[in-house]
């Protein structure tokens, strides 16, 4: 199995960070969104449009395309509410610019990225050095471990 997203990159809105990771699957990305700054804009006009979204401390993020649509699954991780295994999680999926409920949470691959990026987060410790993706990059069994960038 190659690997299945771009090497991912850091943005910020609202205070809030940002780690995204194109997706690179049977659907190209590039059909959707041309380049990082296309997919910085979407995101600013989601967060914009969507309060609900305005919460945590850092955000995971996938974006990608179905049927030509743009897509993005956001995880929202709130280090102010703590459980014994790690900050709580929300998810939601946009299709478009709208909360999109028929299209599934991850496939097997985003449980795969969210857990090592979870590993990263305790290695690290400070959340500020952790969010930092030009710094960071959680280690990824080799099939798995994102090799290309995404175009700027």
């Amino acid at each position: 199995m190659a690997d299945r997203q771009y090497i991912p990159f850091s943005h910020k809105i609202n205070n809030i960070s940002l780690i995204i990771y194109p997706a690179k699957d049977e659907n190209p990305v590039y059909d959707v969104f041309k380049n990082k700054g296309e997919i910085k804009k979407y995101l600013n006009e989601l967060f914009a449009r969507h309060p609900e979204i305005n919460r945590g401390e850092y955000h995971i993020i996938f974006v990608w395309n179905l049927e030509n649509q743009r897509m993005a699954d956001i995880w929202v991780h709130s280090m102010k509410n703590w459980s014994d295994s790690g900050p709580m999680i929300e998810c939601y999926i946009f299709k478009g610019l709208e909360i999109c409920n028929d299209a599934g949470i991850a496939s097997g691959d985003g449980i795969i990225v969210l857990g090592r990026e979870e590993e990263l987060r305790r290695k690290i410790g400070k959340l500020e050095e952790y969010v930092n993706r030009e710094k960071y990059i959680p280690e990824f069994l080799d099939e798995y471990r994102p090799v290309e960038e995404y175009k700027d």
